[in-house]
């Protein structure tokens, strides 16, 4: 555990060791809470969370008929083929 020192500002700097472990870098935004007598950071996540329902229908387009999930896997299987062979030209 480390100290660090409230500046005149209400600034704390996190010391750069922690910084490099968890990625933080300038600009990152953080939620600031009070659990009991602790004050919290959890930095926010640099892509909104989404669910999966959220992306249904993403790549539908006209003309085109929905696959079921056999199809899918063998469309998939396809395009992984094709990029592997691509390596090996």
């Amino acid at each position: 555990m480390e100290t660090v020192k409230l500046s005149t500002k209400g600034q704390i700097v996190i010391p750069k060791e922690i910084r490099d472990i968890h990625h933080l870098s300038a600009g990152t935004e953080f939620v600031i809470a009070f659990v009991g007598d602790e004050i919290r950071l959890k930095p926010l996540p640099v892509f909104a969370a989404t669910r999966v329902e959220n992306g249904i229908g993403f790549l539908a387009r006209k003309g085109r008929k929905p696959l079921n999930e056999q199809e899918t896997d063998l469309a998939i299987g396809d395009m992984l083929k094709d990029a592997d062979e691509a390596t090996k030209e």
